[in-house]
């Protein structure tokens, strides 16, 4: 990795690292929002273009958002996905998480794992949150694994709450408080 993307770190991991989203990012955060491996498993609805992309990163470059959002790169620097604390509550110290793997032969790598380690660490340390959630759709069978192996508790199963693919899914509702967290980084 050139120094110019060193500097540009701002959570490192084993195989992956965070940096600040840039508007360079929009196109391929595009690209992968508007994919069928990943609108199927994000709660919009809508394809994305590239007016809403430049709204939604003029929103998370507000002084007052949210949002906390990263692009994930691999270790020689290339953009392998996105992620996030979003619904950022700095009364009750809650948010909740966004995952993204856009390219596909990421998948099923363990990345997931690492990236939501970063992101617990990131929320209950250096935010000092005390509630971490996550929504996940019934049929995401890999990311109910993932939180379930992570110690996240299911609160809660919303009922035929998400119409996809010509019928009607539960949303499984997940929650993580500060002191279940387990850093092993």
């Amino acid at each position: 990795m050139n120094k110019k993307n060193s500097k540009n770190i701002l959570l490192s991991g084993k195989r992956v690292n965070f940096k600040r989203v840039e508007k360079s990012d929009l196109k391929i955060l595009q690209k992968w929002r508007n994919s069928d491996e990943i609108w199927q498993f994000n709660t919009q609805f809508t394809l994305l273009n590239m007016i809403n992309q430049k709204e939604w990163y003029e929103q998370n470059t507000q002084k007052i958002s949210n949002r906390i959002m990263f692009m994930i790169t691999n270790k020689i620097g290339k953009s392998i996905g996105i992620c996030g604390l979003i619904n950022v509550n700095s009364i009750d110290y809650s948010a909740s998480i966004a995952i993204i793997i856009g390219e596909k032969k990421h998948h099923n790598q363990g990345f997931g794992q690492e990236i939501l380690k970063l992101l617990l660490n990131y929320g209950f340390s250096k935010l000092k949150l005390h509630r971490i959630e996550s929504d996940v759709f019934e049929y995401n069978e890999n990311s109910l694994h993932l939180f379930k192996k992570m110690n996240f508790k299911q609160e809660i199963v919303l009922r035929d709450s998400l119409w996809r693919k010509g019928k009607w899914w539960n949303i499984h509702k997940f929650s993580l408080i500060r002191n279940e967290f387990k850093n092993d980084f």
